[in-house]
């Protein structure tokens, strides 16, 4: 009785996270669908092309995949050719304030290494030498 309620389970897990059924179109042999907690569109931005769509793709991990208007893939990156995007442990604006601008607004940026930018809110950066915060 287990056994049939721990496939119950799966199935259904399955079925909302993919929205159809996994006997229809499974995943490619070697890459396992897996179930993820939120959806990856919701934490996966395109800032390369604002008109891109995303669309959530289970198959071996959580994957968003963009696809510009035409249906090809989406060009993401706003990172110049030569500072690829670099994937960050932790995200370089956790826990750090910056005291000459309290005000200012953390973003964090990829290109080329794990980069904490700072911005006020007329959008113009100001140079933080950022300290973690004692919370």
């Amino acid at each position: 009785m287990q056994t049939i309620a721990c496939l119950v389970i799966f199935t259904f897990s399955t079925c909302i996270i993919d929205g159809r059924s996994a006997a229809i179109g499974g995943c490619p042999r070697g890459k396992p669908m897996v179930y993820c907690l939120i959806d990856p569109c919701t934490t996966s931005t395109c800032p390369g092309d604002k008109s891109a769509t995303c669309t959530a793709n289970y198959c071996g991990g959580c994957n968003a995949i963009w696809t510009s208007a035409n249906g090809k893939p989406a060009k993401c990156s706003t990172c110049p050719s030569d500072h690829g995007v670099v994937q960050c442990f932790v995200d370089p604006c956790k826990d750090k304030t910056c005291p000459k601008y309290p005000d200012a607004k953390c973003v964090a940026n990829y290109c080329g290494g794990c980069n904490a930018e700072w911005f006020l809110a007329n959008g113009q950066q100001v140079q933080c030498r950022t300290t973690a915060s004692s919370s």
